[in-house]
């Protein structure tokens, strides 16, 4: 076994505390150097010393040091290494010099890092984080592999890359229009913003797009950028079902003449982009390891069932399974909530909504694309935005996950749990012992919410908005900042806690893996009129119903992966494309 000591530099604080790691230290305790201060005040952790006891890591107030026992890991495949007690990432991804390669694994685990490197942007110091990294060295250390070719072109200046990046709510402050935004790549500006359908808004200031339209902005650009490789960090965030799967085509024209790199954590749009995929496994923030290229099929359900054969190591110690969820009996389905037709009248939308029956227990997702209502209803349901016409059902209490996130208290996470012990609407208990263990909350307990990251303080979000007693949950997108095993879950802990709770959920999504685990059935929401400045939703349907109604919209088929029941989008024109189409059957009419 090797032992990796991590330490999380912007947690550790030394100036506040103790050096609890220090004094508690049997091996410093003994009188060897295992803990000593390093040149910018904080500790350096000795690997080869340390006993791995992880008395330090729970003694340390602000959860800032990981010991972690691994296998042994081959040194020599290091590719770089941020300090001594820092990241480290082992092996990298092959790029194809045409075609699309998948980066499939959890949140700070190397992915970024990986891409910056092939990009040209990072240079890998190879394990020596002590000299900065050289281009004739990797040549050196990758030389009879695939990837010396790629860092010799590096190395001579001869590669293009362009890298869309994955935080595209930085590019609002560019002061640019969106026109002169794209147009600085250099490219077809103009065919690059016909491809994400932001033609006629050219003239619109980049900081004044909303989050999908960033994205699709940095897409443009990226495509209009004449490169050799192209490289996109999560393509899909902020973007609805409609959009993503536009997109994915888009990209799978561009991979069949150049080489194309995808991260990318909605599983049913990576099995659909990319021919093969690279899996990660390993410990946030601590190190990351890339397998070797696998099938995209083999991947994916390697990925779920967490045993990669080929390396012989287990990273999941549960598999994910999926469900072909079965119509439920009409004599188990008592109604929790119902709702009448609701409408609302803005001055450039109007909005739609038939009355309908919420079962008890049930968890319903509400599908469409943006634009259509999904999240004035649920705030219509919530109170926070009343109907033009209609009411909310009376009488339900309700929780509510707004959609944008902003903490405005500067209180930890665990102050706000004192702060709730005397609140009698809130399961002080349930939050404490299933939820918080269950989203992997226990480490940032005592950070300020307003420091959390996107992913921590959504998943800090949705563990009070389950923890109130309520009739009715209300929770818009989730999922979005989430890697996949962390949406996966998710779903299945809103399912199971509503279940719980004997209560119903309304949950806004994009994602249809999270949707398929989580939801019971469907509301569906669709444009009206030929303008678009229309919506209408309808339902809840069963889960099989309201998927074909979605798909209809979006002209794509689904069928049942035979292994994992996972659903698998099927390739355009195929036979059980046309079969499927044929029967109106667009989800998973046939296991294939």
């Amino acid at each position: 076994m090797a032992r990796i000591a991590i330490l999380l530099n912007d947690r550790c604080h030394p100036k506040e505390c103790q050096w609890e790691c220090q004094s508690y230290c049997p091996p410093v305790r003994m009188g060897q150097e295992c803990i000593i201060e390093g040149p910018i005040g904080k500790p350096i952790i000795s690997e080869t010393l340390c006993i791995g006891c992880g008395i330090c890591v729970h003694k340390c107030p602000f959860d800032a040091i990981k010991i972690l026992n691994t296998p042994e890991a081959d040194e020599t495949e290091i590719v770089h290494r941020y300090g001594y007690n820092g990241f480290r990432l082992y092996r990298l991804p092959l790029p194809a010099p045409k075609g699309i390669v998948g980066l499939l694994g959890p949140n700070g685990t190397g992915k970024s890092t990986a891409l910056r490197i092939l990009a040209g942007v990072e240079v890998p110091n190879l394990g020596d984080y002590e000299h900065p990294g050289a281009w004739e060295r990797a040549v050196e250390h990758f030389r009879g592999t695939a990837l010396q070719s790629h860092f010799q072109r590096i190395a001579r200046g001869e590669l293009r890359a362009a890298i869309k990046p994955q935080y595209v709510d930085r590019l609002a402050d560019s002061g640019q229009s969106l026109g002169e935004f794209v147009e600085a790549a250099g490219g077809d500006a103009l065919a690059a913003l016909a491809s994400v359908s932001l033609v006629g808004k050219e003239t619109r200031p980049v900081a004044e797009l909303s989050g999908g339209e960033l994205q699709l902005a940095a897409i443009a650009r990226t495509l209009a950028t004449e490169a050799d490789l192209y490289l996109f960090d999560e393509p899909s965030s902020y973007l609805d079902i409609v959009h993503r799967l536009q997109i994915a085509r888009v990209l799978r024209r561009l991979g069949q003449t150049k080489g194309v790199l995808v991260v990318e954590h909605d599983l049913a749009l990576l099995d659909y982009l990319a021919d093969k995929s690279h899996l990660l496994y390993g410990e946030e923030a601590a190190f990351g390891v890339i397998s070797h290229p696998l099938p995209m099929r083999t991947a994916i359900n390697t990925y779920l069932t967490g045993y990669l054969r080929d390396e012989n190591v287990r990273f999941r110690t549960e598999a994910i399974r999926f469900t072909a969820h079965p119509p439920k009996p009409a004599t188990l389905r008592a109604t929790k909530v119902e709702f009448g037709p609701m409408e609302k009248q803005y001055p450039a939308f109007h909005l739609r909504v038939d009355g309908g029956a919420l079962p008890k227990g049930e968890t319903i997702g509400i599908v469409g694309p943006n634009a259509t209502g999904k999240t004035t209803f649920v705030k219509m349901l919530a109170g926070v935005e009343p109907p033009t016409s209609g009411s909310p059902p009376p009488d339900v209490t309700v929780s509510y996950k707004p959609q944008y996130l902003k903490a405005t208290q500067a209180a930890s996470l665990r102050e706000r749990l004192v702060a709730l012990g005397s609140d009698t609407q809130f399961d002080v208990v349930a939050l404490e012992r299933e939820l918080i263990p269950a989203l992997r909350l226990d480490s940032v307990m005592d950070v300020a919410l307003p420091d959390l990251s996107g992913g921590e303080l959504q998943r800090a979000a949705v563990a009070l908005s389950l923890a109130r007693r309520a009739t009715l949950y209300l929770l818009d997108e989730p999922s979005a900042y989430l890697d996949s095993d962390e949406r996966m879950n998710m779903a299945r802990l809103i399912r199971r806690r509503v279940e719980h709770e004997s209560a119903t959920a309304l949950v806004v999504d994009h994602d249809v893996y999270f949707l398929d685990l989580a939801c019971d059935g469907l509301m569906v929401f669709a444009p009206e009129g030929p303008d678009g400045r229309a919506g209408r939703g309808e339902g809840p349907f069963a889960m099989r119903e309201g998927m074909n109604r979605l798909l209809r919209q979006v002209e794509v088929t689904f069928r049942r992966d035979p292994e994992t029941l996972r659903p698998r989008i099927n390739q355009e024109d195929s036979v059980l494309d046309r079969e499927q189409r044929a029967k109106g059957e667009y989800y998973y009419e046939a296991l294939a």
